[in-house]
């Protein structure tokens, strides 16, 4: 049927032009959010914002005659991706629906099916059970999967087992190319090895960027001015954000501000227990960093910026002032306990939240814009965005036996997903259809290119380091100095086994 529906695209493409416009219906395959679109953006505006993002004038030339050079004689390329989990977008083989993603994703998919006589497939396992499935799997020697997508911070016991290879040895993977997200790149190589990594090929790598949103409407009536020049202008600060929520922030009649679905506080800004730390990584702050060698040290304890930041951000996070509230993880984003349900009822001018949450806002009746993340200071070059720590991250296991047709099918893929997939499907998808501002668009170009994971989280250097630090925020306890110590010893150890262990995991030939 897939192969079929194929005729129907090839019609279809030929008018592309009003295709653009007329695909806004979410259908769902499988996702869990089945929001359906009611106004589609006009075709002025559409071309509009396509003339402010056109990836193939500023990627590098592509240069792959594959039509000449590869004929893969109907091989059957299979993914093993994760089923549909926290409302993002994940699908890496959709059917033709109708959906705008579904849609773009098959197109790039049959293009490389023709170029290379190969079809794509993909198979899924939930969330949580990826990461065992995949290790019986490869233990067992069973060569199923070409390519895999597993949660970043569920790689690191695989990898120990010499489960994967090293991306960087893999000569047909441009990783150097700009469709390949760097800062995760860059931050994930030890010893020279890189065995995981994200790019434009999964859309999870952008749905989860965590990001800010703002309540445009609330703003004007607190006549504050919307803050959107000072992200374009690189000024928008830590100091800024606190401003605004100061503004914000108000009893409104109750006793304290307590978080309570049914009250009337307001607040200035609402986010999940671990807002913290993506502020704190934002602020170019994080647990570790290279030392002149380019080695990974555990710098928490000596760096005067990590304590400054952290004691800034335990003063600002938590009920007491209403500047920032938690909500722990344990409703559904949408749910009346849920943090986004909060932002729409108009009782906090600030969400902290994933840029999925473009999507999920969708329906609500509210005016909105996008942010990036605070930076530290001024001083900061530029915006820093940490993906959900779980991302769903690339990897190709050792009992793949042809890394030369898998990587030059998945850097094509990849390729494809940046030059084609993006400007003309899923920035329209999120920016004009969610969005609705060319700032938000503008907004949304300067934290794009800047998404990553600190390194700690994948290779589980810090024990529960990271979640006392939450805590601490969340009860406004300044303690940063004996927290840190409780762990400093295990966390240096950790870093020294890594290092250790790193150099003799896998080459290209297995076992090596």
């Amino acid at each position: 049927m897939k192969r079929f529906l194929a005729i129907i695209l090839v019609l279809m493409m030929v008018l592309s032009a009003l295709a653009l416009t007329a695909c806004g219906d979410k259908s769902g395959s499988g996702n869990e959010d089945d929001y359906t679109e009611t106004v589609d953006p006009e075709a002025a505006a559409i071309e509009s914002y396509l003339e402010t993002y056109r990836p193939e004038d500023t990627a590098v030339t592509y240069v792959e005659d594959v039509e000449k050079t590869y004929d893969y004689e109907g091989y059957d390329f299979t993914f093993l991706n994760s089923a549909a989990i926290y409302y993002m977008y994940i699908y890496l083989d959709p059917d033709m629906t109708g959906d705008v993603l579904d849609d773009c994703c098959f197109e790039r998919n049959l293009n490389a099916e023709q170029k290379f006589n190969i079809t794509i497939s993909e198979e899924t396992q939930p969330y949580t059970e990826l990461a065992s499935y995949a290790k019986t799997l490869i233990l067992a020697d069973e060569d199923v999967y070409d390519a895999m997508y597993i949660p970043a911070t569920s790689l690191t016991p695989l990898i120990s087992e010499n489960l994967f290879y090293d991306l960087l040895e893999i000569e047909e993977l441009n990783i150097d190319g700009v469709w390949w997200d760097q800062p995760l790149i860059e931050r994930n190589i030890i010893e020279d090895r890189l065995f995981y990594c994200t790019s434009d090929l999964s859309l999870m790598a952008f749905e989860g960027i965590w990001c800010m949103y703002f309540n445009e409407d609330m703003m004007v009536d607190l006549g504050l001015d919307l803050p959107f020049e000072l992200a374009l202008t690189g000024k928008w600060t830590f100091d800024e954000l606190k401003k605004y929520c100061a503004a914000a922030a108000n009893l409104n009649g109750d006793a304290s501000f307590t978080l309570d679905p049914n009250g009337n506080a307001v607040y200035g800004l609402i986010g999940l227990e671990r807002g913290p730390t993506f502020m704190a990584y934002a602020m170019r702050t994080e647990f570790v960093s290279r030392d002149e060698t380019g080695r990974y040290k555990f710098t928490a304890d000596t760096d005067p910026k990590f304590a400054n930041v952290w004691e800034q951000l335990i003063k600002f996070w938590g009920a007491g002032d209403g500047l920032a509230v938690f909500k722990l993880a344990e409703a559904a984003d949408l749910d009346p306990g849920g943090y986004y349900y909060t932002f729409e009822q108009g009782r906090a001018l600030f969400l902290s939240a994933e840029l999925k949450g473009a999507t999920m806002l969708r329906e609500w009746e509210g005016t909105f814009g996008l942010m990036p993340q605070p930076k530290y200071d001024v001083a900061q070059e530029t915006y820093e965005s940490t993906l959900f720590s779980g991302c769903l991250s690339f990897c190709i296991p050792n009992t793949n036996t042809n890394l030369e047709r898998t990587g030059t099918i998945v850097d094509f893929l990849t390729y494809e997903s940046y030059r084609s997939l993006l400007p003309r499907y899923y920035d329209i998808h999120v920016a004009l259809k969610s969005l609705d501002r060319q700032e938000s668009i503008d907004v949304l170009g300067l934290i794009r290119g800047t998404r990553g994971i600190e390194v700690s989280l994948p290779f589980g250097w810090l024990g529960n380091l990271q979640t006392d630090m939450q805590n601490l925020a969340m009860k406004n306890e300044l303690a940063i100095g004996s927290t840190i110590e409780k762990y400093r010893d295990q966390i240096i150890a950790n870093i020294d086994k890594t290092y250790e262990e790193y150099p003799t995991y896998n080459s290209i030939t297995k076992g090596e």
